[in-house]
């Protein structure tokens, strides 16, 4: 270990020597990685800001039924316990799920129509509002200002029916536990617990609802059987295969998919064209370092021949061109990645109108720096293979022809 620690110390003063040659294959080295990292750069952060804006819009995940179907407490179960979904609700009909008209309590205008959408815990929809319980509500933004009112405001909702060849209706008070700021559609409507929206849709169906009072006939004592669901898979990347199942079930739904599998398809492409440019450029440096490296040990030769004949093993001389290799590598690493941050500086602040607050459009993360430093310094010491080879050859006796 000693002695090759001492061929190391030897090779990196020799390094030290001759740095004129040393620094054309830093240069070089750098010439050739710095490209491959805005490259990499570039590729990572155009398709993971697609991806952030495609994942912070709820409506990418969002898998709609097309139309109304019959789904039980089996069927809600068996989705709710699916990994790959992250919030999942029954849904009554939509021509019950609205209120007839909606106004401030301490007066105001009206709104009239208002849909009623399910929500619970994990409802994306949300934001940052707290899952609404019995009479409370979330708004959404312009409904909120449509009514005048704020969070914790009280409303008044109505709903009508037609029953006997009459016209009826109840009126419930309504709290206003929160408003969201999600893209909500429609964009005038309110997320209320379901149990409110089942309550409307049996009234309306002629039923009564005793716990609130309202008048009808005596509810069924089956089981119940929902019309619709909003369901949410947990990342885009679920939504094909949450589709595919749904539709294998006979469930038609409409989701993003499409403009997902545009993103996917682009990484693919990228990522083809990367590793292609990555593979040229590195196998030339390859051959280059190699064959300087190789050089570099004939034109000291004589010099590693002593060296042998001092009584340093084959092992010691194979370091000389791995550690000459390893400097290369690391000080080429060093320019490569300072080179990186003033080309992607550059990049990001020339696009800096097109995109939002945190988003770049050419960044690496610090794991892909490492590795790429990690995956330098292989490439540099297979390449000294070559040197190595023919510096474990020199033997000792070469030292002593030119005596």
């Amino acid at each position: 270990m000693a002695r090759i620690t001492l061929a190391a110390r030897l090779a990196m003063q020799d390094f030290a020597h001759d740095w004129r040659i040393g620094l054309c294959q830093i240069l070089g080295l750098a010439a050739v990685l710095a490209p491959l990292l805005v490259l990499f750069g570039l590729r990572f952060g155009l398709i993971d800001t697609m991806a952030q804006r495609l994942i912070e819009d709820p409506r990418n995940r969002e898998i709609a039924p097309a139309g109304s179907g019959r789904y039980d407490d089996a069927f809600f179960a068996a989705l709710a316990a699916d990994p790959r979904i992250a919030f999942v609700v029954p849904a009554t009909r939509s021509i019950a799920a609205n209120f007839t008209r909606l106004r401030a309590e301490g007066g105001g205008p009206p709104v009239s129509a208002i849909p009623l959408l399910p929500t619970g815990s994990g409802d994306p929809l949300l934001g940052r509002a707290p899952p609404p319980a019995r009479d409370g509500a979330v708004l959404t933004r312009r409904l909120a200002e449509a009514l005048g009112v704020a969070e914790g405001a009280r409303l008044r909702a109505e709903i009508t029916r037609q029953r006997i060849g009459r016209i009826e209706a109840e009126r419930l008070p309504l709290t206003v536990a929160g408003i969201t700021d999600a893209p909500v559609g429609p964009a005038e409507a309110v997320l209320a617990p379901l149990d409110l929206l089942v309550a409307t849709e049996d009234w309306r169906d002629g039923l009564a609802v005793p716990d609130r009072g309202w008048d009808g006939d005596a509810p069924a004592a089956t089981g119940r059987i929902f019309a619709r669901f909003r369901l949410y898979a947990r990342s885009i990347y679920d939504v094909q295969g949450l589709e595919r199942d749904l539709k294998q079930r006979g469930i038609e739904v409409r989701t993003a998919a499409a403009e997902i599998g545009q993103m996917q398809a682009l990484d693919r492409n990228l990522g083809i064209a990367f590793w292609l440019i990555a593979g040229c450029g590195a196998l030339g440096y390859l051959a280059s370092l190699a064959a300087g490296l190789r050089g570099h040990v004939e034109r000291k030769r004589r010099d590693l021949a002593m060296l042998r004949l001092l009584g340093l093993p084959t092992r010691s001389l194979i370091t000389f061109p791995v550690t000459q290799s390893v400097l290369i590598a690391l000080l080429g690493s060093l320019l490569a990645i300072g080179a990186f941050q003033l080309a992607s500086a550059s990049l990001n602040a020339v696009f800096a109108e097109s995109l939002q607050p945190g988003e770049k459009i050419c960044r690496l993360l610090p794991g892909h720096i490492a590795v790429a430093v990690a995956a330098t310094i292989a490439t540099a010491v297979l390449s000294a293979g070559w040197a190595s080879a023919l510096a474990a050859g020199i033997q000792p006796s070469e030292g002593l022809r030119d005596v």
